[in-house]
């Protein structure tokens, strides 16, 4: 097995297959054993993909993206029962990237529904119940992000139940920590919808499997959502901001955030986090303050 080779192959397929394309394919039944055989088979590429791309380079109907949904996830899991812990991470991230683009085809099939999720019309009621109760089908769900937007998404436990007894264990780690934290809902109209000790929480686990899995391929992702929370904890959001008056002299940070950073200096008194925040502390007036926080983060 050519687990580096078959997985970016299903990516490519899954790309090629996707792309929306104004002219007909003459076979209107979907191929998907085309991309069966490249996934089981993937030294016969040329001619796999070549039948894949003649057969598959058309848009799809909702219908269609959510069979391939169904049947990538049932080929994934057959090949996972006879995958190494290597293979199984690289089959993670491929499937992660290919389901990626399938649910976003969706979405794109689906925005003028998903644009009126809220009417109250009667009709659009019953097409975004329909269509929520195939989606569920398929272990994806309504995603209400705020601000009237509503996408798709996969469920939050999705990979984890997929990937968890399989890949090596620093990306069951990191699949289970994204998994729980995907139960609630993050960020919406520019806030933050869970408080700042939460998120003080969230750095603390990032900051161990970052410590943890030093030289794991999943550093740069880990590295990243840690450095994110890290800036979320520090400065908020627009509508959910730690500085009052910002950019001015009468600038203060608010009192329940000064507590949060006391907190969490005090139950953590070797994070390395608390760097950034004695640095906020010190200079929260400077107008140059996330240029310091992000020069001083990649020391870390």
């Amino acid at each position: 097995m050519k687990p580096v080779f078959y997985c970016c192959l299903l990516v490519a397929l899954i790309t090629v297959s996707c792309r929306d394309n104004t002219r007909r394919a003459n076979n209107t039944k979907l191929k998907t054993d085309s991309i069966k055989n490249a996934f089981a088979n993937p030294d016969t590429s040329k001619s796999v993909g070549d039948t894949t791309i003649t057969s598959l380079n058309r848009k799809m109907t909702t219908e269609q993206l959510l069979s391939m949904v169904g049947g990538l996830k049932k080929e994934v899991e057959e090949k996972l029962s006879t995958a190494s812990k290597t293979e199984a991470d690289e089959i993670y991230d491929a499937y992660l990237k290919a389901n990626k683009i399938l649910v976003g085809k969706i979405i794109v099939s689906e925005i003028r529904l998903l644009d009126k999720f809220y009417e109250e019309d009667d009709q659009i009621q019953l097409r975004v119940k329909k269509l929520g109760a195939l989606l569920k089908k398929y272990d994806l769900d309504y995603d209400e992000i705020g601000e009237g937007i509503v996408e798709i998404k996969t469920k939050n436990d999705f990979y984890n139940n997929i990937f968890r007894n399989y890949v090596s264990d620093d990306y069951k780690e990191y699949i289970a920590v994204r998994s729980e934290e995907n139960k609630v809902s993050y960020v919406a109209d520019a806030a933050l919808l869970i408080s700042f000790e939460r998120i003080g929480e969230r750095i603390i686990v990032w900051e161990k499997l970052l410590s943890k899995y030093p030289r794991s391929k999943l550093r740069n992702k880990i590295r990243d959502q840690y450095q994110s929370y890290q800036s979320d904890y520090l400065f908020g959001l627009d509508n959910t901001s730690t500085i009052e008056f910002q950019g001015s002299e009468k600038a203060f940070i608010n009192t329940e955030n000064i507590d949060e950073f006391n907190r969490f200096m005090a139950k953590y008194p070797s994070s390395p986090t608390n760097r950034l925040i004695k640095i906020f502390l010190k200079n929260f007036k400077d107008e140059k303050i996330r240029n310091l926080i992000d020069s001083e983060q990649q020391k870390l």
